[in-house]
């Protein structure tokens, strides 16, 4: 931390290492860290001098560990005690603030290296904690105006509800260090009031909770002894200023339907429920919904917002030329983009309402609004100057948005954020000013000024018209520079050489502006080359490209969306190259998948194919039926996983959805059962237990029967054994369709050596566990008893998955009996097969890690937390296959220390993720991460990571892979000693 101070301003580090060198020799780390703060951002200095317990305590406690909105407001409630005292809750409020700030100030100042974090990450911290206070600050409201006025009721007798929704940066979740807090109250209706207690003039319900918005708005910004909360700005409710402080929902619906402007409009894009009755917030933007999202698509709405921002500048911004927020190309235009874009197709694709600009930015990326270059232009941007906003507030402590002018402040500014000299940062800042304005200016139409982007594509264009495919290939290599491979321009050319094919003669003729739009995405795509490479196979494999290339050639939105699908996923570019008509599912699909539409599309392709009956020896409709769902919704989750319309969590409980259900079909098929199957059971452990599964997992399951449901006359194993081997055909026979799944079934009882099948009593007998009321049959073949504690342990993912539910039911019964009432095995026998499984399937080396069996990887955290599981095991809230619930599980009973779980929980989401980036992006089915492999960058920057003065996207993706699976690891050997 010293470093840093002295690189940032080696005189005023200097100077302040010496003014605190007293305190220094006590608590070092808290003085140099003081430092550090007070060099970068000197109006923290004062604060150092007055508390610098603040800094002691958190040096001590760390910055690291991100809080949550439910743990500010804990905080504030403790520290003000009950809530009938105003002025306590108020200096809670204020010192919480103080001390939290402090915090989240160090952690945007430090490197990764030191657990620093980004502004994204800070600033929904910081609207967190604008929200605990809003929350607490109408607590204490509303205990004062219930004491005094009584409650406030409906006029059928219910409590009447009160809510407050954040605008603009709070309700994005993007606030920054020096904002106001834009907010709007309303209530939910006019008709009803409050009785005071000692029975005095009832209160309307506008005037009660006019008193308690005014209240909440006076703890929130009067300035006592410890200063001001926050700036509350209510200018954007209905009428604005001359408009009343509340409005009931009935009144807000009037006021929008009949006065409601461009402006409004564009404010409500933003707005959220932020405390208060959330469900009367939701049902507030539901009403108003109609308002702010109209259903046609209105292009014109750009220029009249572009309008309302010129006029905005030249009223507010004394210098645009060093506004961060309200100049030419700056943070202002860059939420303009996002917002003018939501409000025009908004109305037609919901997926694109949301608050958070980059979280905005990612859907209309994903719904081809955008293409990769702009978002990235545009994000890129946005976070620059919202680093440079944040850092300037700091420094000076107050609500500015220009740049400083001072030499000496603007190159400690640059510095603080890994720029050499300020040279170099304004050179930055310039070149993101002129890519937002170009951006902006794009979305105004044609005949209204803007600047120009000469075409890149006419010689090539034109090269192709003459039929000569070198000279083509060249102006390509030209248009493309850097990008412009030779295995790129050969593809591209491929593709003009039949009539009508993309870059074809009949199809240039019929679409003139398809060529350069394709040529446009294309360059602006994660991966050109790739991108290239698969649009070329997967045109190759149509008979007659034209019957996808004309609705290409009408939707430019659809042709985007291929494109960058196909240079962002090698997983997604092999399944459509392999089967052409999933491009359906990318191009013209408006859906978000779940589990739920999962099972259907499994059901739905059964049900549309000629399937045969099971008797037949050879299924292939029906095999093909399975294959076609799997592609389909496989390519759909990683669609929406790659453009962030669902989570990491969300993905593998759709993609273990999928499984169950063509486990379910299988074994329906294998046993000729046309509905419910008796006497056989799948049972899923392993990722597919946790319902964890990828793109392109293995399927790890038991089989289980039944023997007295065997038909008469038969082996009941042999004939169980028949037909869990046709399963496991159904499943993974190569077929024309597409791939199906490997079937792991080494987890059964004595393992790879172990009868494939396992009766009910068989698998009992094998844990030493008596089935009450059945004696054992000595007809049916039982494995060698063993239940060996790591047997044990993999029952504690084991669920049903398919097949007869109630034989499901009693294996589960037997399980949770062998994994969690028989504790849990020596730590030293545990650590001894976590350590063999590292050093014989991890095979790490320098550089090269397993994200699931390397040091600090996922298996650290599984055996910890089901080691937990298993000692703790006879409470039955600990008995889950949910890895992330069962961490937070053990955790709320104490079972699990606090840091420890956050540590584990962190850990296990950042590896999962990677995970499933490293397989959608490269579509390979590898846990590896190798520091020297190509695709390296497309891989981070899914994973969200930029590059910055300090790192690359590549660095910082390496370096907090390492910080993570270190912690991980030192958590481990806490909890397995």
């Amino acid at each position: 931390m010293l470093e840093l101070a002295r690189a940032i301003d080696p005189t005023r580090a200097g100077n302040l290492e010496s003014r605190y060198a007293a305190w220094a020799r006590e608590a070092p780390q808290a003085a140099a860290l003081a430092t550090a703060v007070a060099t970068a951002f000197p109006a923290f200095a004062s604060m150092v001098d007055a508390r610098p317990s603040a800094f002691v305590e958190l040096a001590r406690e760390g910055w690291r560990a991100p809080r949550t909105r439910s743990g500010f407001e804990a905080t504030m409630r403790a520290r003000a005690g009950k809530l009938d005292d105003g002025d306590a809750v108020c200096a809670a409020l204020r010192l919480t603030l103080q001390s939290e700030k402090l915090r989240i100030a160090t952690r945007e100042l430090l490197p990764r290296s030191l657990h620093g974090a980004d502004v994204d990450t800070t600033a929904q911290e910081i609207a967190d904690l604008a929200e605990a206070s809003i929350e607490v600050a109408l607590a204490e409201a509303m205990a004062y105006a219930r004491a005094r006025w009584g409650p406030p009721l409906t006029e059928e007798g219910a409590p009447s509800t009160f809510v407050v929704l954040g605008m603009g940066k709070l309700g994005g979740r993007e606030l920054n260090a020096g904002s106001d807090i834009d907010l709007i109250y309303f209530y939910d209706t006019d008709e009803g009031s409050a009785v005071p207690p000692d029975g005095g003039e009832p209160l309307t319900l506008h005037d009660y909770w006019s008193r308690v918005a005014r209240r909440l708005t006076a703890n929130l910004d009067t300035a006592t002894a410890e200063g001001v909360a926050w700036r509350v700005d209510l200018r954007l409710r209905p009428e604005g200023s001359r408009g009343p402080i509340a409005n009931s929902l009935p009144a807000a619906e009037r006021y929008y339907e009949t006065f409601g402007r461009l402006w409004e409009r564009a404010a409500l894009v933003r707005a959220r429920p932020v405390a208060g009755d959330l469900e009367l917030g939701r049902a507030v933007l539901e009403e108003l919904t109609p308002f702010v999202y109209a259903r046609h698509v209105d292009p014109l709405l750009a220029s009249e917002i572009i309008k309302l921002a010129e006029r905005a500048r030249a009223e507010l911004s004394d210098d645009p030329a060093l506004d961060l927020k309200l100049g030419p190309g700056g943070i202002r235009d860059a939420e303009l983009f996002v917002q003018s874009l939501q409000l025009i197709w908004g109305g037609k694709e919901t997926r694109v309402r949301a608050t958070g600009t980059l979280d905005v930015l990612r859907r209309l990326r994903g719904r081809g609004l955008v293409t990769d270059r702009e978002g990235r232009d545009v994000a890129d941007a946005y976070v620059l100057f919202r680093r440079l906003e944040h850092r300037i507030q700091w420094a000076t402590g107050l609500q500015t948005h220009s740049l400083p002018t001072d030499p000496a402040e603007r190159r400690r500014l640059a510095r603080s954020l890994g720029y050499e000299e300020s040279a170099d940062l304004d050179l930055e800042v310039e070149r993101a000013r002129k890519k937002v304005s170009v951006r902006l200016a794009s979305l105004l139409p044609k005949g209204v000024a803007k600047p120009a982007e000469p075409s890149r594509f006419a010689e090539v264009m034109q090269k192709l018209d003459e039929g000569d495919a070198a000279s083509a290939q060249q102006a390509l290599q030209r248009a493309f520079g850097a990008a412009g491979t030779a295995e790129l321009c050969r593809d591209v050319e491929q593709m003009s050489r039949r009539p009508d094919d993309l870059l074809g003669s009949i199809t240039r003729e019929r679409f003139p502006e398809l060529g350069p739009s394709f040529l446009d995405a294309l360059i602006d795509a994660a991966d050109p080359e790739q991108a290239a490479r698969y649009f070329r196979t997967w045109l190759g494999r149509l008979s007659a490209p034209g019957v996808y290339v004309r609705p290409l050639g009408e939707d430019v939105r659809a042709l985007r969306r291929l494109v960058a699908a196909f240079g962002a996923s090698a997983l997604i570019g092999t399944a459509i190259a392999e089967r052409p008509e999933l491009c359906d599912s990318v191009v013209f699909t408006h859906r978000v998948p779940d589990r739920e539409s999962a099972r259907q599309d499994v059901a739905r392709e059964l049900s549309t194919a000629e399937v045969r009956s099971a008797s037949n020896d050879e299924p292939d409709s029906f095999v093909g039926a399975l294959r076609r769902a799997k592609a389909k919704v496989t390519v759909e989750v990683a669609l929406a996983d790659l453009a962030g319309e669902i989570g990491t969590r969300e993905a593998t409980l759709t993609l273990s959805a999928l499984a169950d259900a063509t486990l379910e079909h299988a074994t329906r098929f294998a046993l000729g059962a046309a509905e419910e199957v008796r006497g056989l059971a799948v049972i899923a452990v392993g990722k597919l237990g946790g319902n964890e599964i990828g793109y392109g997992s293995d399927l790890d399951v038991l089989f289980v029967f039944d023997a007295s449901l065997a038909p008469d006359n038969t082996d009941s194993h042999a004939y169980f054994a028949k037909r869990a081997q046709r399963v496991i055909r159904l499943l993974s026979t190569a077929h024309a369709e597409g791939p199906g799944y490997e079937l792991d079934t080494r987890l059964r009882p004595s393992g790879s050596h172990g009868l494939l099948v396992t009766s009910l009593e068989a698998f009992a007998r094998y844990h030493g566990i008596d089935l009450p009321g059945q004696a054992p049959d000595e007809t049916i073949p039982a494995a060698q008893q063993s239940g060996a504690p790591w047997e044990r342990q993999a029952l504690i993912r084991a669920r049903f998955a398919a097949g007869d539910v109630a034989l499901g039911d009693a294996f589960l019964r037997i399980a949770h009996v062998a994994a969690y009432e028989r504790g849990a095995p020596p730590k030293a026998d545990l650590h001894r097969l976590r350590m063999r499984m590292e050093h014989e399937l991890g095979r790490e080396k320098p550089g090269r890690h397993d994200l699931k069996v390397g040091h600090g990887g996922l298996s650290d955290i599984e055996f910890a937390v089901q080691y937990l599981q298993m000692e703790a095991g006879r409470d039955v809230r600990v008995r889950t296959t949910d890895t992330p619930l069962a961490i937070k599980m053990l955790a709320a009973l104490g079972l699990l220390r606090a840091d420890l779980a956050e540590t584990f929980d962190e850990g296990y989401r950042f590896l999962r993720r990677l995970e499933q980036r490293i397989r959608v992006v490269h579509g390979s089915s590898s846990s590896l991460l190798d520091e020297q492999a190509e695709g390296l960058l497309p891989l981070a920057r899914r994973m969200g990571l930029r590059d910055t003065p300090r790192n690359t996207a590549i660095e910082d993706l390496v370096a907090r892979y390492r910080d993570v699976t270190e912690r991980v690891r030192r958590a481990y050997v806490e909890v397995v000693g």
